[in-house]
């Protein structure tokens, strides 16, 4: 569903619960962004402030979720079941590593797609975009 419709509106604020000076010196790298659907929103904490690599992923629906904390575990609910877990499978090469990527799409070996994509990355400018200027002007930003 997500990957067939475009963002309609990015909203981005920054936390307020902390002290006020860390918010004032933080605030310009920790904006959270929500992203509004026509059937869901998301929500993207950004993990630039982390004083280490931080690259998990939550996601929740009506009925289940799933849970990424690591690069190497799922962890998935469904309706009343229990959560299970699940090994993710490794990248091959050269996805798995972005400098090698970049060496094979230069050389010609294979072309930009799925999340380093051209039409990927300019959804993804966009999206920066209105959070920027939804940050500056405190207000929501909508998207064609």
């Amino acid at each position: 569903m997500l990957a067939k419709t475009n963002v309609q509106a990015v909203a981005a604020f920054t936390s307020t619960f902390d002290h006020r000076q860390v918010v004032e010196a933080c605030a310009a790298k920790g904006v959270h962004v929500m992203l509004s659907y026509p059937q869901a929103q998301g929500i993207i904490q950004a993990s630039w402030n982390w004083p280490f690599n931080r690259k998990d992923m939550e996601v929740y629906g009506r009925t289940g979720y799933v849970l990424v904390p690591d690069k190497n575990r799922l962890r998935v609910r469904r309706g009343t079941g229990g959560e299970a877990e699940a090994p993710v499978p490794a990248l091959t090469a050269p996805n798995n590593d972005p400098l090698s990527y970049l060496a094979a799409v230069v050389r010609g070996d294979i072309r930009p797609s799925g999340r380093s994509s051209l039409e990927v990355n300019l959804i993804v400018t966009e999206i920066l975009d209105a959070a920027r200027e939804s940050a500056q002007t405190g207000k929501r930003v909508s998207r064609p």
